[in-house]
């Protein structure tokens, strides 16, 4: 069998979401900003972020900004990374009634990054657990290995 399924990295991961969603007994968390546990689900809001996690750990990693925008109804926020000195300065904008309080938030950059390297790892774990042959594909296989 490949080990390279057809389909460009964004459908990968909704297919990953879809599977890991039909399996249940996952879950997706994100809080800060005011609110210790946003309203998140696997098939979509996962889906969202994952499909901007690449980006977002090179930007990180590079300290370049990046931004990840969470634009599923309901959530709508845009969280813009910036790297300052060794710290990760995190802004969030919420395009709903929601409003983020407070709306910047900070973390060690070598922490940011250990954080969405596991984020990965976890990701591609839930993959192979439910056996699903994504499991095997690129990048889910590598970030398996620790490797995001």
């Amino acid at each position: 069998m490949s080990n390279e399924l057809d389909g460009d990295y964004d459908t990968l991961v909704m297919e990953a979401c879809s599977a890991l969603s039909d399996a249940g007994g996952g879950s997706f968390h994100i809080g800060g900003f005011g609110s210790d546990e946003w309203p998140l689900d696997v098939a979509y809001d996962l889906s969202a972020f994952m499909e901007q996690l690449p980006s977002l750990l090179a930007g990180v990693r590079e300290r370049r900004e990046v931004e990840v925008d969470l634009y599923s109804q309901g959530i709508e926020r845009t969280l813009t990374f910036r790297s300052v000195e060794n710290r990760v300065l995190i802004h969030c904008e919420s395009r709903t009634d929601w409003v983020p309080s407070p709306e910047f938030e900070s973390l060690a950059q070598n922490e940011m990054v250990a954080m969405l390297s596991r984020l990965a790892e976890d990701f591609a774990r839930g993959l192979k657990a439910i056996n699903s042959e994504l499991s095997e594909v690129a990048p889910f296989a590598r970030w398996l290995e620790g490797e995001a």
